[in-house]
């Protein structure tokens, strides 16, 4: 009995730690701001203005995640500051459409 109570125990705990495995994730795109979001390429070469980015966020705005056609909040904004227009890749837990960051860097070319 001590046996099976050790296998179920050791199971549920494997399924909590793959569970949260899998929310951790690696996204590539640029750290632009939520208010122009993909609306700030001031550049020719289509990547967010970095003195738009600032000026946003001066006002209010807050750093998201460009990928795709979509913006995603960043948390917390302060390991973000530094990389504004900059390609990144974030490494982090999406938590209700936020990405929550473990670690930011540039992007390798």
């Amino acid at each position: 009995m001590k046996c099976i109570l050790a296998v179920v125990s050791l199971c549920m705990l494997s399924s909590v730690c793959l569970a949260k495995d899998q929310n951790h994730k690696a996204w590539d795109g640029y750290v632009t701001d939520m208010h122009c979001g993909t609306h700030c390429q001031r550049t020719s070469d289509m990547k967010p203005d970095k003195a738009c980015v600032r000026e946003c966020v001066r006002k209010g705005s807050k750093y998201g995640l460009w990928r795709g056609n979509h913006v995603y909040p960043l948390e917390p904004q302060a390991k973000v500051a530094q990389f504004a227009a900059e390609d990144v890749h974030v490494t982090g837990e999406m938590v209700g459409g936020t990405i929550r960051i473990e670690s930011v860097a540039l992007k390798s070319k």
